[in-house]
Formats: C-alpha cells, structure tokens, sequence
C-alpha cells in the first residue's frame, strides 16, 4: 500500500485514541512512521504491521480497528487532498460508489503500484443498495465497511449498512448492502 495509508493510521488512533496512544503504537514498531513518503509504495505487510501493533497496544478487536479507520478515511479525503473527486459527485452515495472504479483509475495514473480494489453498485428495491467489492487483498471487509459507513454520513443519507457475503473460492466478491433510511 502506498505510504498516505500507512501516514493515515496514525490519524485514526490520535484521533480517536489520543496522541499517547499513538506515540506508544510508534515506539513499538520497527520503523518510524514520519518516514513514510505518501505517494511511495510499501508492502501490505508494512501496513498490516501497524494495524497489527496498533490493536495490540489499543487492546480493540482489529475489524472494529478497520471499520474506524475506513469511517475516518471517508471524513479525511472528503475534506482534504481528494475533496475535488468528491465534489464532482452530486447524485450522492450511489453516484459515488458507482464512480469509485473511474476515481482509482485516475488515481492509477498517478500511482503506478497501486492495487485499487474494485466495486460493482446497483440498485435494489427502493432503499436497497447492493455493492460487490473485488480485492486482490483479503480480510479488508471492516474498512469497506466503515467506508461505505463513511460515505453515508458525508451525504448525509442514513443508512444501515449489512456484509452480506464473503470473498470465496466460488464467488470471486464480498457483498454488502446498504439499506437507507
């Protein structure tokens, strides 16, 4: 994963945990954050490293970790360096789910290591969504679910948000489905 990631855990731990919390998580890890470069590519077990620490130190169950971090990563983005993919969106979460592919190819351009997951939107009954979400990565259900968590509160369209499947050797997708209020 590329280094804005492994910078944005410890935005979720201070945020959510405290600063002493992170400087603890930090001083375990075999590597000093600060270093990462945001746009540098680095293994997923650099970053499953830290998320690993993190739930140690913090004693939290890690897919509650995961949900949190994916929640806080909606937050951050909309507000910060991606705030201008977010804007062109104005059919709410649907349109933006449904837009995620073409956003990841754009940033693909400028990421030529990125592994972006992808993800198939439609619609179901008349509050139903239906999201199939295609990762080379497993056990990233809880941050998808705290994104698409995410994304229902920046749009401000309450929702219930369900996983319904899991990636397997017959089905190649997670699913999730989101119900709005």
């Amino acid at each position: 994963m590329y280094g804005m990631v492994n910078k944005f855990i410890s935005t979720t731990v201070i945020n959510r945990y405290g600063q002493k919390e992170w400087d603890k998580i930090n001083s375990k890890l075999p590597f000093t954050t600060d270093t990462f470069i945001e746009m540098q590519s680095y293994t997923d077990d650099v970053t499953f490293g830290i998320v690993g620490t993190a739930v140690e130190v913090l004693d939290v169950d890690i897919a509650k970790f995961l949900e949190e971090m994916g929640f806080d990563w909606v937050l951050e983005t909309s507000k910060g360096s991606y705030q201008s993919m977010y804007s062109m969106v104005s059919g709410g979460m649907y349109e933006f789910i449904e837009n995620l592919n073409n956003m990841h190819h754009v940033i693909s351009s400028q990421l030529s290591e990125i592994t972006p997951p992808s993800f198939l939107c439609q619609k179901g009954d008349e509050n139903d969504i239906y999201v199939k979400y295609f990762s080379e990565r497993d056990g990233l259900e809880p941050f998808v679910l705290g994104l698409l968590s995410g994304l229902s509160a920046y749009f401000k369209e309450p929702a219930t948000i369900e996983l319904l499947s899991t990636k397997n050797t017959d089905q190649p997708f997670s699913e999730f489905k989101i119900t709005l209020k």
